[in-house]
């Protein structure tokens, strides 16, 4: 048995984080509904091919959007979110993998698309994290 007691719910600092991510998720939505041809060019879109990948990205904002209203909504009610926070690390696990995929494809520029891969690797790590510590308090 262990000396220190088991916390029955997450932290303040973890739920926080929910709603950050969420939050954050929400922003991004939004850039990404607005300016879907800037996002397909900043993730290695040829200019000839941006707008081909509009509605793509327009998936893309939708499923931000998926994520984000789950996360915020397990917050305002109490609950401690660890779905919606693994949700997001296995979509941006993802993001990560197509990336990769696609510029071994040659469907984009390869130095964007490396860039795009950390990025989505750089958020679905801490998410990964953050879902298992949530899970390790509930």
């Amino acid at each position: 048995m262990s000396q220190y007691p088991v916390p029955s719910s997450p932290s303040a600092a973890l739920r926080t984080s929910v709603a950050l991510l969420g939050a954050l998720r929400l922003g991004f939505s939004g850039w990404a509904a607005m300016r879907p041809r800037r996002v397909a060019s900043g993730v290695g879109v040829s200019d000839e091919q941006v707008d081909a990948a509009v509605p793509y990205v327009r998936a893309l904002a939708a499923r931000e959007l998926a994520l984000a209203t789950g996360a915020l909504l397990a917050f305002r009610r109490g609950h401690p979110g660890t779905f919606w926070v693994a949700s997001m690390a296995a979509s941006d696990l993802f993001d990560a993998v197509v990336y990769e995929l696609l510029a071994e494809l040659g469907t984009l520029e390869r130095a964007r698309a490396r860039r795009s891969t950390l990025l989505a690797l750089s958020s679905a790590v801490p998410e990964a994290a953050t879902a298992v510590a949530l899970a390790r308090q509930t």
